[in-house]
Order: structure tokens, then C-alpha cells, then sequence
């Protein structure tokens, strides 16, 4: 029996070698880590597709620059930019913009907190589009009556503190004519005083109905941001097939590619190599499977006629007559010319 054991050993130590180099092929073959996760998307309720240079969700931090992550917040895009909660209406990837709209005045226009719209220097920047509404905070009663002439007032309470409020559509107030110098003065005496853009059609709107109302509903349409993150770099990396991303340490700009992260562009795509690196090990492991099997085929072949031969050779003696003896000895020479 110990003929047989030894195709089979072989057998089985080719085909465990085989798998572990494929294995290992395999393995070495597959994309970075990096890369794979910055090629998901963001996606939440209506806004959907959104890529780099924004991260969150199924998107790790080194896909984006660390000030723009997105947050779902049941089914609402939102995104937190110094202390302040926008709701994303829209993302447009093409002309690198968005649409927000500050979350603390979606029901009222007298927030907890008030807080100036900001914007991060150097990465987002109000559109062409937008138009600023200035509103007043906590104003004293002694100058309600001037100041309704010309301005729309609104009642507040904030913090358990009734107060009264104005807005404004006019960037410069001397356009009010001779009250202006007065108007001026008194806001300036207000606690408060923010500064909103809106878009320019809601803009138009608050200028036609000057009411708490109307100024409510155009700051729920939100206002435009465009970004300028390295996107020429963006657009090289993503040309070479690589996938843009931010790297934390540098704190600079970086290119993801399949097979390591490089600084602006991936210098070759590595699908092919892999590609074929992958055939090949596939083709080895298959051939080196056939002749292993055919090996042990033929010994297991050469075996069996061996112990055939051994079996005729011993019948061989027994047969009687001369014809038969004959036949025997020229199967048993067939036989023996086939030995191992």
C-alpha cells in the first residue's frame, strides 16, 4: 500500500504550495484601503454622490479636509462650521458649490444663540449669488418709532428676555436720506447685530415683502458656498485614476492611488500589473494542479499494471496445455516490458 501513499502526499503538498502563493498573490494584488473607502460616496436623503473634499459617514476623515464633515441627521445633510449647524439643501460637484441654510432659524428668527455666519478663509467662499440681510438684536424701546418708520420691526424673546428686533436689506443706510445719521446711532445702541446671506431671488422677495415672515422663509432657501480645496490637484490625481483625500499629518493635499497614496497624481495605474500577476498565479496554480494529477494518474496506472502482471505471471504456471502457456508468456512479457 505504501506505492500509493506517496502520489497522494504530493498531490496534497503541491496543491496546499499552490494556494499559499496564489493566496498571497491575491492578497498583495488588492487595492488600498485607502482608496476603496475614499471612492464611497455621502450619501443622505436628496443629496447623494458627494466626493471629496467632503467626509463623513462611509467616508473616513483622510478622504476630506477635517472642517467638512457631513453629518445625517434623519435623513438631512447637515454640515458644523464654527459653532454653527447648516442644513445641505444641495451639492453641486460640478461648479464645486453648496447650498445651506442655518439650521437655527428653520422655525424662528430668534435663535438661542446668536451667532455671525462664518465661512472658513481659503477653503469656502459666498457665490456671486448671495446678498446680505443684517438683523438687530435686543434695540431700545425709546427709538421703536424712528426706527419702524424706515425698518421692519419684529418682536423676540430669547432666553426668557422679550426685546425687540429690526432687519434690513440695505447694506448702506444712507440711502434712507436725511434719518440715516439718526438710524445708524440708535442700531448701534442694540445688543446685538448679525449679518445672513440669502439668495439673490429670496433677496428680491424680503426687498417686495419686508415682513418677519418673508425674512424667515428666504433664510430657509438657504445661500451659496463654493470651495477651493486644491481642486486643480483634485483634478490631476483623479485624471490618473486615483481618488482624492487629505492626510492628516501633513496636512496637505494627497492622492490616493490602488496601490499606495502619492503626493498629487498616481504615476501609473497598477490594474494591469495586478491584472496579470493574478492571471498568471491562477494559470500556475491550474498547471500545477494537471500535473501533479496527471503524474499520480500515470503512477497510479504504472502501479496497477504492475500488480496485474504479478497476478497473470502467477497464473501464468498453472495453465496446463502448451497453447495456453503461449498466451500467458506473451501477456506476461507485455507486462514486464511496462514495468516501472
Amino acid at each position: 500500500m505504501q506505492p500509493h501513499v506517496f502520489p497522494a502526499m504530493s498531490w496534497f503538498i503541491t496543491f496546499i504550495t499552490t494556494i499559499f502563493i496564489c493566496g498571497s498573490a491575491l492578497v498583495l494584488a488588492n487595492d488600498d484601503e485607502r482608496y476603496v473607502n475614499c471612492s464611497n460616496s455621502f450619501d443622505c436623503g436628496d443629496v447623494k454622490g458627494v466626493g471629496y473634499p467632503f467626509w463623513g459617514s462611509n467616508r473616513p476623515d483622510y478622504c476630506g479636509y477635517p472642517e467638512l464633515k457631513l453629518d445625517c441627521s434623519d435623513q438631512d445633510p447637515e454640515i458644523t462650521i464654527e459653532k454653527l449647524t447648516y442644513k445641505v439643501l444641495d451639492i453641486d460637484n460640478q461648479t464645486r458649490t453648496l447650498r445651506v441654510a442655518r439650521k437655527d432659524y428653520a422655525e424662528n428668527i430668534c435663535p438661542t444663540l446668536i451667532l455671525n455666519t462664518t465661512w472658513i478663509p481659503n477653503l469656502l467662499n459666498y457665490t456671486s449669488d448671495d446678498q446680505n440681510i443684517t438683523i438687530y438684536y435686543g434695540c431700545p424701546a425709546q427709538g421703536a418709532l424712528i426706527t419702524s418708520t424706515f425698518l421692519p420691526q419684529f418682536p423676540c424673546e430669547i432666553n426668557a428676555t422679550e426685546m425687540t428686533g429690526y432687519f434690513t436689506a440695505f447694506a448702506n443706510l444712507s440711502v434712507l436720506g436725511s434719518s440715516a445719521s439718526s438710524l445708524i446711532s440708535y442700531l448701534a445702541s442694540c445688543n446685538d447685530s448679525i449679518i445672513v446671506p440669502v439668495r439673490e431671488s429670496a433677496f428680491q422677495q424680503i426687498l417686495s415683502t419686508p415682513t418677519a415672515a418673508q425674512l424667515l422663509g428666504s433664510l430657509n432657501q438657504g445661500f451659496g458656498l463654493e470651495w477651493n480645496a486644491s481642486n486643480s490637484l483634485c483634478d490631476a490625481c483623479q485624471l490618473s485614476g486615483g481618488q482624492c483625500g487629505y492626510n492628516q499629518t501633513t496636512t496637505a493635499f494627497t492622492c490616493y492611488c490602488k496601490d499606495q497614496p502619492q503626493q498629487f497624481s498616481c504615476q501609473q495605474s497598477p490594474t494591469n500589473d495586478q491584472s496579470s500577476s493574478m492571471s498568471s498565479c491562477l494559470l500556475l496554480c491550474f498547471f500545477s494542479a494537471d500535473v501533479t494529477l496527471g503524474v499520480n494518474r500515470k503512477t497510479d496506472n504504472l502501479y496497477l499494471d504492475s500488480a496485474l502482471c504479478r497476478t497473470q505471471d502467477m497464473s501464468s504456471s498453472k495453465l496446463g496445455n502448451g497453447r495456453s502457456r503461449i498466451f500467458a508468456n506473451r501477456k506476461l512479457t507485455s507486462c514486464q516490458s511496462r514495468k516501472p
